[in-house]
């Protein structure tokens, strides 16, 4: 259960939104709320590959490349993309590397040039504020950023080559509703839930937590604000929580939620020096913040039933 349901924009039911990824995390719970709220979204899965049907939602036709992706999309009212799907390594080894390139940059690729074929392409294109350091220079934290910033580049590429326009959207920590991950909390929900006590970092670490329904009602914002672009114009915007905090100041308002909730810290210092930061004045999307408050989250979340 979300703490609140979604907004969906008035202004997108006009379009047929076309999900990448919706199998993953932030993909599942997008495609929910899409169909709760009596939309049918177009899920487009990997090539060649048959999808399991959802009730709700239309599934593309296995495709073999962009052209005969691109046909499938030109017969659909309006299609806005969102292209949410990519492969998450934060510290990678050499074999990482081809599925971080198929996932980050050759998949997305795939889809823009699908949707230039479609005509008058309309693209939400979900990225990481790791692409930037905290004071805003464009010096991505891992591969996986950097190859990030690299699809976001050639969505301006399309944008000046083709009929396409298209906001670069950067996500930082999330969290919520099923979320299963090894990232932080679903990690600190897993220690919890196990009786273990958690091994951590430097508790003066800066994060940025926001909760997956502000998530979907900011990447559908998005979705709408695409829909009034002028061909040709490609926007970055980032959705980040109104409170950037510290990761020990999160283990203990987790402590407060999740009683004999346990860590450690290799670093228990209030200030390290060194470690990467929030941007603080980074473009945020116009019209959108978010609404669920840190604690309510955390409440929310460790509540769940679910193992």
């Amino acid at each position: 259960m979300l703490p609140f349901k979604p907004d969906v924009p008035d202004a997108l039911s006009a379009h047929t939104l076309c999900v990448t990824g919706h199998g993953g995390y932030v993909g599942r719970h997008l495609v929910a709320a899409l169909i709760d709220a009596g939309h049918r979204p177009f899920l487009i899965g990997r090539p060649q590959v048959e999808q399991t049907p959802i009730a709700g939602a239309d599934m593309a036709r296995p495709w073999t490349n962009a052209a005969d992706l691109g046909a499938q999309l030109a017969n659909l009212t309006q299609p806005i993309i969102l292209s949410i799907a990519g492969h998450f390594v934060s510290r990678h080894s050499a074999t990482d590397i081809p599925a971080l390139v198929a996932g980050n940059l050759e998949f997305p690729l795939t889809i823009f040039e699908a949707a230039c074929h479609a005509g008058q392409a309309r693209i939400v294109n979900i990225g990481t504020s790791w692409e930037y350091s905290d004071k805003g220079a464009a010096t991505p934290a891992n591969l996986y950023a950097e190859l990030k910033a690299a699809n976001a580049a050639a969505l301006s590429y399309y944008a000046r080559t083709e009929t396409c326009a298209g906001i670069n959207l950067k996500l930082n920590d999330t969290f919520g509703g099923d979320d299963t991950r090894g990232k932080l909390l679903g990690a600190m929900r897993a220690a919890w839930r196990d009786g273990r006590e958690m091994a951590l970092r430097a508790r003066a670490q800066p994060i940025n937590l926001l909760y997956i329904s502000d998530v979907i009602e900011g990447i559908l914002a998005a979705a709408a604000r695409t829909a009034s672009l002028t061909q040709g114009t490609v926007e970055t915007a980032f959705l980040l929580h109104d409170e950037t905090t510290t990761v020990g100041a999160v283990a203990d308002r987790v402590a407060q939620v999740a009683p004999a909730f346990a860590c450690r810290f290799e670093d228990t210092r209030p200030d390290t020096p060194g470690l990467r930061g929030i941007w603080p004045d980074a473009p945020r999307l116009a019209g959108w913040s978010s609404r669920v408050p840190l604690d309510d989250g955390l409440r929310a979340y460790f509540s769940r039933k679910d193992t």
